[in-house]
């Protein structure tokens, strides 16, 4: 299974239109069943680089100071220099202590914490046990290898949501090595596939050869993204307690009510209305690690090869599907959760179970609409996670360390 043709708005994916081989098949149809979330560092969260602290002026070797502060120097006994230096360094130390004094004051109690993670997890957590996994998530940040970090954080969470035992499949993805420049920028990507029952995790390195460490922001971002994705988990174990059958469905409802024709002109519209926007493109490229030249060159490569495989990509998208075509999907849904007890009609999980299935049949992909897109249920709940884990992070970090 493979996302909808179309772009993630934080990793664009031109592999199947690089080329007039665009190798659509029917596996390539639309589906509802992928839940790819990209992360970057958005306005929710405080961000301070210290390396070109704030309001820095720059002194090149070619701005010589001048007569008057030589002269000021020796009335003062400080130059010029000194003096830019000085305000350098007290923004920089005011916006590290309000950065600092905020974490302070808004610092959870340990209550607050087993809320967070009871909510999270959706599970009953005291403080006792609140308590061990924070000292589990510090022991999990002191990890310097981004691989070890990943599978590390991988297994915490999967154990703290109660699927430490679940048979779902783990793939470590990496950034391109032309993306480098991405690296310790707290751009992170996760995705759950329901009916392939695997979880993408991004290792926010690229694979150059060297010994290479991950961030403290690019760790933080990483145990978000894959919170994210196993509230992703717990609302397909949800919706098959409530119904397979209805699961199912929902998939076949929302492959069968996009024809060929509409998802193709959908690509063709995003690729063009890329092209028109230059503030979206040059964000997107910075977001890609690229020029907006060097992504202009692939959207517009991209968009000739659609336009001559109309025929072939429109007729892979447009055969309506069966359940006999996702008895492969419901075998891996079966082997995943079978095991759980279904909930009783009309029970608040069961309605809750409705709504994840009625979402999944009319999911609203990013790319179509950004705003339906966080809105909605499966999505709402996701993000929510990172705002509680956020709050969890206040509770143990040290206030004088900025990541």
């Amino acid at each position: 299974m493979t996302e909808r043709i179309g772009y993630n708005p934080y990793f664009y994916n031109y592999s199947q239109y690089s080329s007039n081989n665009v190798g659509v098949s029917n596996a390539n149809r639309i589906t509802p069943n992928f839940r790819g979330d990209g992360v970057g560092v958005t306005n929710s969260q405080t961000s301070v680089n210290y390396t070109t602290p704030p309001d820095t002026v720059e002194i090149s070797a070619g701005n010589k100071i001048n007569e008057a502060s030589t002269q000021e120097k020796q009335k003062t006994g400080m130059s010029t220099g000194a003096k830019i230096g000085l305000g350098i360094l007290g923004t920089a130390a005011t916006v590290y202590g309000c950065v600092v004094g905020h974490r302070m004051i808004n610092k959870p109690s340990i209550e607050k914490v087993a809320k967070n993670f009871s909510e999270i997890f959706r599970r009953e957590i005291g403080t006792d046990e609140a308590q061990k996994i924070v000292k589990n998530y510090k022991e999990l940040l002191k990890i310097e290898n981004p691989e070890e970090f990943c599978k590390k954080a991988y297994e915490q969470i999967k154990k703290d949501y109660g699927y430490k035992d679940l048979g779902i499949k783990f793939k470590l993805e990496y950034l391109p090595d032309e993306r480098k420049n991405l690296v310790g920028q707290g751009i992170t990507f996760g995705a759950w596939s329901q009916d392939e029952g695997i979880m993408r995790v991004l290792v926010p390195i690229c694979k150059e050869k060297g010994k290479q460490t991950i961030s403290k922001q690019d760790k933080l971002q990483s145990i978000k993204t894959i919170i994210h994705e196993f509230q992703h988990v717990k609302q397909s174990e949800y919706s098959y307690r409530t119904s397979p059958d209805a699961m199912i469905n929902a998939m076949i409802e929302k492959q069968n009510n996009t024809t060929g024709e509409e998802a193709y002109t959908q690509i063709i519209k995003e690729f063009e209305g890329l092209l028109k926007n230059n503030a979206e493109l040059a964000k997107h490229a910075k977001q890609q690690g690229m020029t907006s030249e060097e992504l202009r060159k692939k959207t517009e490569d991209g968009l000739k090869n659609l336009k001559e495989n109309k025929d072939k990509i429109i007729n892979s998208q447009t055969r309506k599907i069966t359940k006999e075509d996702l008895k492969e999907e419901r075998k891996i849904l079966d082997s995943l959760f079978k095991d759980y007890p279904k909930f009783a009609k009309n029970s608040d999980n069961y309605n809750l179970g409705l709504k994840y299935i009625n979402n999944n049949a009319h999911y609203i992909n990013w790319v179509e609409n950004q705003e339906g897109y966080l809105a909605q249920i499966l999505e709402k709940e996701a993000y929510a996670t990172g705002d509680k884990f956020k709050e969890i992070y206040n509770y143990f970090a040290n206030p004088w360390r900025i990541f």
